[in-house]
């Protein structure tokens, strides 16, 4: 009778589990995109969110998503992240936790130990009615860090377009999903490769290889930050990869402080590249055609965009290797923007070192229509950037972002101001790092340019002096009506271009050519005459650079 009992028991809970658990025996979702593709997912919860894991190839190019559920109801879905290695997360639209209760993740199983034992597994694809296909598969290969390769038992069961993304089961256990098939042979990512690749976005912890996941490797400290406020002098990774394996490693960092990232030689030949996201998931640094070896050095530049805590992704693109990663500040925020950043017109040289998307910033308090020259020092390094000036209130006064500078270079600029302020000089980081040196000279006084001295007469000796691009240069001379004079400029020997123009009495202008520019290197007679006898004022308008002018006024002298 006991017996008897206790096999009654055994089939009702059998029942019972069939009943209410159907994920045991089905895969999680049935996906059908707009443009008539389909393939499989897993769901798995998130705070109040049910989401979906599919292979981010099988949505990627998707407009409109549908899923059906293993109790056939059916959801619109939408892309919510993508992830390296071909991962991508779906949001449920109009869909809560409850359309999780039937979901496949599990995040205790114990992959190596089952790997060593076990040889087999299932294929679990839902078909669009949402009835089940179960696919006995061979397991062929696989490694500690993200693959496991199967083969159907039976060849008649050949993996076919649509199953991209089935949930494989190792002994009833949830073990991976399907991201490709070759040559009848299906690569699956592990299931603790899959929570590593997933674990900031589902806000967890990294597993560690002695669980079969992916070596996260943490950082070492060799310097210890001097301010909560600053990024670590120094740290270092090091791990192992594989092809389409991705390691993760999380680093604090400060807004506007460049850390240079140098990856070092191992002399492994496997290959890979190399991301850099921050919290939002947002990927802040990229570059997909570019393929790294442990065979050779290379250093990549960095500029925080923000202080955040940022995941360095390194995905495996060929064979398997070593890695070995250093970290070590260019330069802190606190220097590059630091209140002490004050530099003084013909005072001390400014130094210091930029990277490709910081920013140095400068004060210095400068006059109106005084112009200024900027001379930047070659410094012998390759980093490159740009410069602008911005006023008091924001406003940029001064900005070329396509001319960039570098320190192999020597060169100079001038500025006009528009007005009496303070001003602040941008250094912009562009490409690489590299040192910067420059100081700040002037060119001309306003009292110089527009003194009250600025008087000429015809027939005098020629005047001259300095004009910059924005400055004007202005003298007054009296002209009779009716007595046609000419002004003439001569050559100096410099580039920069300048415009010229009279003005009466009542600052109306009487001559003009706004297309015409003079410079330095010619010598060039302007003929002037006007039916009005006054004060005129002759200007003189920087439009380019900066340039030394030499004039006199000849014509009839009266007596």
């Amino acid at each position: 009778m006991k017996k008897q009992f206790q096999l009654y028991k055994f089939f009702i809970l059998f029942f019972i589990n069939i009943y209410f658990a159907p994920s045991l025996f089905a895969a999680d979702v049935y996906l059908k995109m707009d443009s008539n593709e389909f393939g499989q997912g897993v769901m798995r919860q998130r705070g109040q969110e049910c989401l979906v894991i599919t292979p981010a190839h099988v949505v990627e190019n998707a407009f409109q998503i549908e899923m059906t559920t293993s109790d056939r109801s059916k959801y619109a879905a939408e892309m919510l992240e993508m992830f390296p290695g071909d991962i991508s997360v779906l949001r449920i639209v109009n869909g809560d936790s409850t359309v999780c209760r039937h979901a496949s993740w599990s995040s205790k199983t114990n992959l190596n130990g089952l790997l060593e034992i076990e040889k087999h597994g299932e294929l679990r694809t839902m078909l669009a009615d949402g009835s089940l296909r179960i696919t006995d598969v061979d397991i062929v290969g696989y490694d500690k860090y993200r693959n496991i390769n199967v083969r159907p038992r039976n060849m008649a069961d050949a993996l076919s377009k649509g199953e991209s993304g089935s949930p494989l089961y190792i002994a009833n256990q949830f073990s991976g999903i399907l991201l490709s098939v070759k040559e009848d042979i299906g690569n699956v990512i592990r299931q603790d490769a899959l929570a590593n690749t997933l674990a900031l976005f589902f806000k967890e912890s990294i597993q560690t290889s002695q669980q079969g996941a992916m070596p996260f490797n943490g950082a070492k400290k060799a310097n210890s930050p001097s301010k909560e406020n600053e990024p670590a002098i120094e740290m270092e990774f090091i791990g192992t990869i594989a092809k389409s394996a991705v390691a993760v490693h999380q680093v604090k960092l400060v807004e506007n402080s460049p850390i240079r990232i140098n990856f070092l030689a191992t002399g492994d030949s496997e290959k890979f590249n190399f991301e850099i996201w921050d919290s939002n998931r947002t990927i802040v640094l990229r570059n997909p055609s570019q393929h790294y070896s442990g065979t050779e050095s290379f250093t990549v530049s960095f500029t925080p965009p923000k202080s955040d805590t940022y995941s360095f992704y390194i995905t495996g693109t060929e064979g398997e290797g070593k890695y070995k990663v250093k970290i070590s500040s260019i330069a802190f925020d606190s220097q590059l923007r630091s209140e002490a950043n004050v530099i003084q017109v013909g005072g001390k040289a400014a130094a210091g070192v930029i990277a490709q998307g910081a920013v140095a910033k400068y004060r210095v308090s400068l006059e109106k229509n005084s112009p200024v020259r900027l001379n930047f020092l070659a410094t012998g390094e390759r980093g490159k950037y740009t410069i602008e000036i911005l006023d008091s209130t924001g406003k940029a006064v001064y900005r070329n972002p396509s001319r960039n500078y570098s320190g192999t270079e020597t060169f100079t600029l001038a500025f006009t101001p528009p007005k009496n302020d303070t001003y602040a000089l941008h250094i912009i980081g562009t490409d690489d790092e590299g040192k910067y040196n420059f100081k700040i000279s002037a060119i001309a006084l306003d009292s110089q340019l527009r003194g009250e001295t600025n008087i000429v007469q015809i027939g005098d000796d020629p005047v001259g002096g300095v004009i910059a691009q924005g400055a004007v240069a202005e003298y007054r001379i009296k002209v009779e009506a009716n007595n046609p004079m000419r002004l003439n400029f001569f050559a100096t020997g410099d580039l920069g271009k300048y415009n010229v123009e009279i003005v009466d009495s009542t600052s109306k202008s009487v001559y003009l050519d706004p297309y015409k520019r003079y410079s330095g290197t010619e010598a060039t007679s302007i003929p002037f005459a006007t039916s009005k006898s006054d004060f005129y004022s002759l200007r003189i308008i920087g439009t380019e650079g900066e340039c030394r002018y030499l004039f006199n006024v000849t014509g009839k002298v009266e007596k």
